[in-house]
């Protein structure tokens, strides 16, 4: 499925109305002919459209018009004169007239009139500033009218290609969109404002190219980077992977990390941890992982030989992952240095990124790399707070030729050649202390069994994003954790 901007939007709707001739007038009656029929299914009986300048206007007109025509009460609250509004929205207005449906102002409409149902209409994703007069007036009204509110595209007062809202906002029950999804949908504060979010198909072409659009997986697609697993296969064909997680005080992270690991199917695992703080906790609650014990003194810092005892440890592996609990202090974590140097594909993860941003240059290596950063990490890689989500993740992935998934309520996975994949699944039970964990465990056993390193990552956002559902669904949004996180992995 398909995310663009407001701007590719308009670009590739202008291209198949001036080149390939297809009618405007027809793509905003399919247009309205999608909301209609999602306002009837509901049952709704009397409907107020709430009616703005531009097509969004004109679409709100139309759907009011099909609605009428198959009996429902309909109420026009026109935000203009007929003589503001240009093109099809003008001819949808004026047919609309003809029909003689009913029209009131703002200043008449009455909350009490008991509409089940309110079109929001005013502004489609092309908004660049606040509403005023008029239109912040109806936005304010439909906010409190206690109808259900469908907008028109997105809800207006929502910046379309970063999804925050511009002063006021219309909080809508039920947004439909057309063709594909906004990327404002997705961004900021517009989720809370969307609702529940439909696409609908209204013969749109597709264009020559989806270079520079993002991507969200579904399940069929996720599934289909998977690797085979045939009857007679052994564990050898599904990748060795090295887990180097955990330190003192921090066994968890390298547990979780390595539950969610074997779950994603990895044929072997190994676990290069502490070992008298980290091995015995691993080997107790994963039996089925391997361990490479670490040397470590009293007050757990590692011997001078720590580094190679490492590089060891990547011999006959298929893919590393570094970071999950491994500490900070220089003398007690081990060097990430040695797991970048080696040719192996790579996922760096929380402490291993705090050590990755004094040192961008390891990223310059001969296989693919993996970093999977929260905002907060990601503004220590750039040297500054993240200003924009997308930009700022496509950029470092495209400047240090690594694939950056930068997670929150919208997980951005970015590839160096500009490729990128939006998840937007998943639940917020799962913002708990090892989440990231259990993700970066998934990542490493795809990696380990030769996924590259973007579909490695959206396929293991995607299946961690499916595993949190399932906890919340066994324990409920404030009860769940990250254990439940990473043994609720079905690949």
């Amino acid at each position: 499925m398909r995310v663009v901007t407001p701007e590719r939007m308009r670009e590739i709707e202008g291209r198949a109305i001036r080149d390939l001739e297809i009618d405007g007038l027809l793509l905003m009656e399919r247009a309205a002919l999608a909301l209609a029929r999602e306002i009837r299914q509901e049952g709704c009986r009397s409907v107020l459209a709430v009616c703005g300048v531009g097509n969004n206007g004109g679409d709100a007109y139309a759907c009011a018009r099909i609605l009428h025509l198959w009996g429902v009460r309909v109420t026009l609250l026109p935000l203009c004169g007929q003589e503001r509004l240009t093109g099809d929205a003008q001819k949808n207005a004026r047919i609309c007239a003809r029909l003689r449906i009913p029209s009131i102002s703002l200043d008449e409409v009455d909350a009490s009139r008991g509409y089940d149902a309110v079109i929001d209409g005013i502004f489609g994703t092309g908004l660049s500033r606040a509403p005023e007069g008029i239109f912040a007036r109806a936005i304010d009204w439909i906010n409190g009218c206690g109808a259900k509110v469908y907008s028109v595209d997105i809800p207006s007062g929502i910046d379309g290609a970063t999804g925050r809202a511009l002063g006021g906002a219309v909080r809508a029950d039920v947004t439909v969109t057309f063709q594909w999804a906004k990327r404002g949908h997705y961004l900021s504060s517009a989720p809370s404002h969307t609702g529940r979010l439909i696409i609908e198909d209204i013969g749109i072409p597709d264009p020559p190219s989806w270079e520079g659009d993002a991507e969200i997986l579904l399940e069929e697609e996720a599934r289909a980077l998977l690797r085979d697993r045939p009857r007679d296969a052994y564990k050898n064909q599904f990748g060795h992977a090295l887990l180097v997680a955990g330190s003192h005080g921090m066994a968890g992270a390298a547990v979780l990390c390595a539950t969610a690991c074997m779950r994603a199917g990895v044929g072997l695992l190994t676990v290069c941890a502490p070992e008298q703080s980290v091995v015995p906790h691993v080997q107790s609650r994963l039996p089925v992982a391997m361990c490479a014990p670490l040397r470590e003194d009293a007050a757990h810092r590692y011997p001078a030989d720590a580094g190679q005892a490492l590089l060891t440890a990547l011999e006959g592996k298929t893919a590393v992952g570094y970071g999950c609990g491994v500490g900070r202090a220089p003398d007690r974590a081990l060097p990430l240095e040695a797991a970048l140097h080696s040719r192996l594909p790579a996922v760096i993860d929380a402490d291993g990124l705090y050590h990755l941003a004094s040192r961008l240059d390891l990223l310059d290596r001969a296989a693919e790399t993996v970093l999977t950063p929260h905002p907060g990490e990601m503004a220590r890689l750039l040297g500054r707070p993240v200003a924009d989500p997308v930009e700022d993740a496509r950029c470092f992935a495209r400047a240090h030729q690594c694939v950056v998934l930068l997670k929150g309520a919208l997980t951005v996975i970015a590839a160096p050649d500009c490729a990128m994949t939006f998840n937007v699944n998943g639940t917020s039970g799962m913002a708990t202390a090892g989440s990231g964990d259990a993700l970066t465990g998934v990542i490493l056993a795809l990696l380990a069994q030769g996924l590259s390193a973007y579909d490695a990552a959206r396929a293991g956002a995607y299946f961690h994003a499916q595993a949190g559902l399932r906890a919340q669904a066994l324990y409920g949004n404030a009860s769940m954790n990250a254990l439940d996180i990473a043994e609720n992995i079905r690949l």
